[in-house]
């Protein structure tokens, strides 16, 4: 069963005493799984009802028309990633959807054009990715809270973030258009984020829960799914549990709007002192997460 927390509605507004409400249970969600339904999260519906809408009018457009804004290093990664465009990480196949990028560039890396460009098709989108954002600060200063370190912990790495909206259509007969033999349309993996929130339109995805086991995801309306990346996974020594997730074949069209909370290009993650002893030796080496994200995109985009 997926845990469920009320959240303090719009978390722009959270005070401290709201941070630390909820802490508790976002902190005994992300130790046994890492993940759970938020309700009560004040981002308006409206928003996301539109962010679908967007996604329903890009998919349809001429294959010309959505490859005007192919993925490139030199943007960044931002825009269209095609249908099988994506290389699987588990098998010799691709993955069975069509993606979109939206977000924040930084200045640490050369930009060709203008992030706006990708953004044109998707201004309720990138509204939606506002709140998100807002969102994302709010879980994890409550989960610093649970940590036993101090508020406001991870501010520091949030000054210049690379914080992405993913947009993405899984078709029902997408598997068989690219003849995979696997029977999923996205790969298990776990996400190079702090924090994924996540909603989708009809079902498909899977976690896997700290048994082993994969269950499915049933999403309320109004709620988000809210799962835990790799980089907290490292930061706290393995005390939070980053999320394995998949997505299996889907009976209908699919479409899910995925928001990856990101650090600073740069960050480098390694075990916080708080969590290593004599007793707890650091079970991850320190990553630099500005080209490991490159190099990791880089190959399973064939760039």
């Amino acid at each position: 069963m997926i845990p469920y927390v009320e959240l303090p509605g719009p978390a722009a507004q959270w005070t401290a005493e709201d941070r630390a409400a909820v802490a508790q249970a976002i902190g005994k969600a992300f130790r046994n799984g890492g993940f759970f339904l938020a309700g009560n999260h004040g981002v308006p519906a409206a928003l996301v009802d539109g962010s679908f809408a967007e996604m329903t009018e890009f998919y349809r457009l001429p294959q010309s028309e959505k490859d005007r804004y192919a993925v490139r290093e030199e943007a960044q990664f931002l825009g269209y990633r095609g249908l099988g465009g994506e290389k699987s990480r588990t098998h010799s196949g691709a993955e069975a959807c069509e993606q979109y990028r939206i977000g924040n560039t930084t200045g640490q890396l050369s930009l060709a054009g203008s992030p706006a460009f990708y953004h044109e098709h998707f201004p309720t989108s990138t509204e939606l990715f506002r709140h998100l954002v807002d969102l994302g600060d709010g879980i994890l200063s409550a989960s610093a809270v649970d940590l036993g370190i101090e508020d406001g912990h991870f501010d520091r790495y949030l000054t210049e973030p690379m914080h992405r909206l993913g947009l993405n259509f899984y078709g029902a007969t997408h598997i068989d258009d690219i003849h995979n033999e696997e029977e999923l349309a996205m790969s298990p993996h776990t996400d190079l984020s702090l924090i994924t929130i996540l909603t989708q339109d009809e079902p498909g995805l899977e976690v896997r829960t700290s048994a082993g086991e994969w269950i499915e995801v049933s999403m309320p309306r109004d709620t988000f799914l809210v799962f835990l990346g790799d980089y907290v996974q490292r930061w706290t020594n393995g005390v939070y549990d980053a999320t394995p997730h998949r997505v299996c074949r889907v009976r209908r069209d699919r479409r899910s709007i995925q928001y990856k909370h990101r650090p600073d290009y740069n960050t480098v993650i390694a075990p916080l002192d708080h969590f290593v002893g004599a007793n707890q030796p650091a079970r991850y080496g320190a990553i630099d997460t500005g080209p490991n994200y490159i190099s990791v995109l880089k190959s399973i985009l064939g760039l």
